[in-house]
């Protein structure tokens, strides 16, 4: 598991910046046409897609160290629930990412029955759509090591 984590915090990582990176150049390049030369559009449609990659492999890296969006006054109130509390985030995760695999599956296969492409770039529909169980899939990857983490630290502790 620690082979597959360690894949993944690189993926993540270096996908986050080649994102950021390019994103950044290209809209560098976005402005410097639109107000010297005749503007191009295709840098704006690729900066959209790259941010919705980079937003999907943040949520990701952010699950690793606990940073992800919760209500900790919720914690606060009720501190022996903890293990309980971390159970079910993890595995209402667990579930949105399924979900996030299934749902999104099936809107590649609808994208690439239909064939249809993105209007500037023409980038199959099919690829973009494909970031929604790429992210289902690393996500899950991530609760479930997470959930993993908790039991095991919870048996530890012998409670």
């Amino acid at each position: 598991m620690k082979v597959i984590m360690s894949v993944l915090d690189r993926l993540e990582n270096w996908g986050i910046l080649i994102c950021f990176s390019v994103s950044l150049a290209a809209l560098t390049l976005s402005i410097i046409t639109r107000y010297v030369f005749h503007p191009l559009t295709w840098p704006d449609e690729l900066t959209t897609y790259l941010f919705i990659l980079m937003t999907f492999l943040g949520a990701s890296a952010s699950v690793k160290d606990g940073m992800e969006l919760k209500v900790d006054a919720i914690y606060g109130m009720l501190p022996r629930w903890r293990f309980r509390l971390d159970l079910l985030l993890h595995i209402v995760r667990l579930g949105v990412c399924i979900t996030f695999i299934y749902s999104g599956w099936k809107f590649v296969l609808i994208e690439m029955d239909m064939e249809t492409v993105t209007p500037i770039l023409l980038i199959p529909r099919s690829i973009v759509a494909a970031m929604f169980p790429f992210f289902g899939f690393i996500m899950a990857i991530r609760s479930v090591n997470c959930l993993w983490q908790v039991i095991r630290e919870h048996r530890q502790k012998g409670l």
